[in-house]
């Protein structure tokens, strides 16, 4: 039976001693300079920012270390080490494929390019379904993180399309610092093994067994090691409310993850797989960004300027906008009785409403009332309106259609 209560415990432990490492730190502090940035944005574009820094930073400490614990048990649930995953193959070639599209620093592109060539021309020599199968738990790990992150994160933004028309949006960027735990195997004499402090494993374990020869009396003993890696998630909501938006993603990318974890395991076993999964590991995640990507961007914009009243793109942290739970997408209809059809009319309402008013908006087609009530004695509601058209700040939105092989081809007719 799978000692899954002494693996959590020692998963644990281990996952709080990383916390004691200075490059824990330091990618956290990498972690809140971006943050820093994507408020400096949203303060040029609005004035005002969703989220405070030390929140942005403390969430992704904690789903950080939720994250490197759920992936942790995975790596040591197959049986993972880090003795053949070739890192020093697969972080020059992703450093490469970055020169080409900030994207490809993935491991999905980089370690499925060098199990493919480890595949076909032996070289170099790397463990191939380990390879692939940490491919695939960090992607399963990055769709939990980006499930749960739910709404924190979520940057409104004003985009100018191609045809020249303002729309509102959400930028979906988390960062996450993981702390993992990770399995290396070390040869050592039978004789010299203790009899305790060492986790009886069932036979069907390890899933990825090691492709290295024991020597004569000898046998392969397994200890964790602690390794901090960061996980990133980038994307776009235009047609879709934030949340809706990073379920669907973290859905679409558990299926290739678990899809991709499969054959790693299998090729384990079946030495025809290893060259499939190697190319659905680059193939697979860029056919799921192209697919979504494209149906997000062709998708009819949510955030536009409604026929009658305004709508909400976002809210501002603590404001009584916030409190009472109006949400991006929400059309007013109605503040302290007056009619509210823009900008103008909602600054009016708020002047002349009592310090406790009614708010009536539409959310998915259905009326709601609110009671809410200004917050220090400041006449503000605290929400960010879609853009009207006119504008200084924004950001340009391109349909991006950017694969692997159109790059060679252009780079080919150069």
């Amino acid at each position: 039976m799978f000692p899954v209560d002494q693996i959590i415990f020692l998963l644990i432990r281990g996952s709080i001693s990383a916390l004691f490492e200075p490059m824990f730190w330091m990618i956290l502090a990498l972690v809140g300079y971006q943050y820093w940035q994507l408020q400096r944005n949203q303060i040029r574009m609005f004035g005002v920012y969703g989220y405070t820094l030390r929140r942005q930073v403390t969430l992704a400490a904690i789903y950080g270390l939720i994250g490197g614990l759920v992936g942790s048990f995975l790596l040591v649930s197959v049986g993972l080490t880090v003795n053949q995953l070739g890192l020093a193959y697969i972080w020059p070639v992703a450093l490469v494929l970055m020169a080409i599209h900030m994207r490809f620093l993935c491991f999905a592109y980089a370690g499925g390019l060098v199990a493919l060539s480890s595949v076909l021309f032996g070289w170099p020599e790397v463990n191939v379904p380990q390879v692939l199968s940490l491919v695939a738990i960090l992607h399963i790990t990055e769709s939990i993180l980006i499930f749960i992150s739910g709404r924190y994160s979520a940057v409104p933004l004003i985009m100018r399309r191609e045809d020249g028309k303002m729309v509102g949006a959400f930028s979906l960027q988390n960062f996450w610092p993981l702390p993992l735990v990770m399995l290396g195997a070390v040869s050592m004499p039978e004789a010299s093994i203790p009899a305790g402090g060492v986790i009886d494993m069932p036979d069907w374990w390890p899933l990825l067994p090691l492709n290295l020869e024991v020597t004569e009396g000898y046998k392969w003993i397994y200890a964790m090691t602690s390794v901090i890696a960061a996980l990133g998630y980038s994307d776009v909501a235009i047609a879709s409310l934030p949340g809706e938006r990073r379920r669907q993603s973290a859905y679409h990318l558990a299926i290739y993850s678990i899809v991709l974890l499969i054959l790693a395991v299998l090729s384990a076993r079946y030495h025809w797989l290893q060259a499939v999964a190697a190319l659905v590991s680059p193939l697979g995640h860029e056919l799921l960004i192209q697919w979504d990507n494209r149906r997000e961007l062709n998708g009819a914009p949510r955030y536009i300027p409604p026929d009658e009243g305004i709508m909400i793109l976002d809210t501002v942290v603590d404001s009584p906008a916030r409190k009472i739970g109006l949400q991006p997408g929400d059309i007013i209809y109605y503040l302290a009785g007056i009619p509210i059809n823009n900008g103008y009319d909602l600054s009016h309402a708020l002047s002349y409403a009592p310090p406790e008013f009614s708010v009536q908006i539409k959310r998915d087609n259905k009326e709601h009332h609110f009671q809410a009530k200004f917050a220090n004695g400041e006449r503000r509601l605290g929400i960010i309106l879609v853009p009207q058209g006119n504008e200084e700040h924004f950001v340009e939105m391109r349909d991006e259609r950017f694969w692997l092989w159109e790059w060679l081809k252009r780079a080919g007719r150069r």
